[in-house]
């Protein structure tokens, strides 16, 4: 049995992604991308980082509640200096400190 490479896995993955119409703005239909059970929001930059806050995770969390899915969070900066691209997948959990 031949094993897959990166790139067919990526294809894979790619033909189950539905993307939002609208990326998201669509009340009922939340996220950038839906895939099996995740709720998916993709954020881009061509500077040389991305700030991340709580407020944008908030916004994340909520619409993958509402939309019964995990959050996932995808980062791309893009380092047009170096001619690199950074492709970030973060998973988001919750919880109460005391």
């Amino acid at each position: 049995m031949k094993k897959k490479s990166n790139k067919q896995k990526g294809n894979e993955f790619e033909s189950r992604i539905i993307k939002s119409i609208n990326s998201g703005a669509i009340s009922w239909q939340k996220g950038d991308a839906r895939v099996d059970d995740y709720c998916i929001e993709i954020k881009g930059t061509d500077k040389k980082g991305y700030r991340l806050t709580t407020t944008v995770l908030s916004k994340i969390w909520g619409e993958a509640l509402d939309a019964n899915k995990l959050p996932l969070l995808l980062i791309i900066i893009n380092d047009k200096e170096n001619k690199q691209r950074w492709n970030l997948k973060v998973e988001i959990q919750k919880e109460k400190i005391q």
